[in-house]
């Protein structure tokens, strides 16, 4: 893969001071969707699967991934505060990634951004592809892709929901960091006589299946245009920028001290 972490956003010309955003890869591996994100005004940086080239398997799952990526986030942010999220997948490696940071002196983590990231419920994570087949037919990859990599990227999502299956959250001694929640408003399939798609099940759980965890941590819900595939399309993806921003926003403002 390319340069991983890369830099996406340099954040020059904007308060110094402006927490950085590190956004990790979805299922398909890769962080090309968040190279079409506006500016957010801070240094935006992502992290792919570094087994991309590999097939995306690893032998100890998510949690191998919070191990490895928190390591790369070291390699470029020494130390302060970081805003970590991804869409989909990456807003539970994200909270994997936070478990290690938190417990790091020199690292602040202001809190988590989780992009449709739908919790893997039994209800959902029974219906996920399981052959590569399934995947073709259920997930959707950037038009633009070239064939070797769409095949590499369909390989990842199969062994991504196989991980899935098989997550638990970790645990955080110190409490688990904010969070805020960005929901695509629409289903996949439109059609009111379709079948649902699988990450559309939950859709109608206010926090998309995290319910089963904990909500207490999720400060907030924001709804975005689009289904879980089309949120960082050109006719989506200013709303999306926008409601990103909104987040960093919320999760770095001043703390009102509580009246006496």
């Amino acid at each position: 893969m390319e340069e991983n972490p890369c830099q996406i956003q340099s954040g020059l010309g904007t308060n110094e001071l402006s927490t950085p955003l590190i956004l990790f890869h979805d299922a398909g591996g890769t962080v090309f969707p968040y190279f079409c994100l506006g500016e957010l005004h801070r240094p935006l940086y992502g992290i792919g699967n570094t087994h991309f080239d590999h097939g995306g398997k690893w032998d100890h799952g998510i949690r191998q991934m919070g191990v490895v990526y928190a390591h790369l986030l070291r390699s470029v942010i020494g130390s302060g505060e970081v805003i970590l999220g991804g869409w989909s997948l990456g807003g539970s490696v994200a909270l994997e990634v936070a478990s290690r940071l938190m417990k790091l002196p020199q690292y602040t983590v202001q809190g988590v951004i989780m992009i449709d990231s739908v919790f893997p419920t039994a209800k959902v994570t029974d219906q996920y592809p399981r052959t590569i087949a399934d995947v073709a037919a259920s997930f959707h990859l950037p038009a633009r892709m070239s064939d070797p990599r769409r095949v590499q990227a369909q390989q990842c999502i199969l062994y991504a929901h196989q991980m899935q299956r098989d997550w638990r959250p970790p645990q955080f001694s110190s409490g688990l960091p904010p969070a805020i929640l960005i929901r695509a408003a629409d289903p996949v399939h439109l059609d009111p006589e379709a079948e649902p798609h699988y990450i559309d099940l939950i859709r109608d759980w206010t926090y998309l299946g995290w319910e089963e965890y904990d909500t207490s941590f999720i400060k907030a819900c924001l709804e975005i245009p689009g289904n879980h595939f089309t949120i960082f399309d050109d006719q989506h993806c200013h709303q999306t920028t926008a409601k990103i921003g909104e987040a960093c926003a919320m999760l770095t403002r001043p703390q009102q001290p509580n009246p006496e």
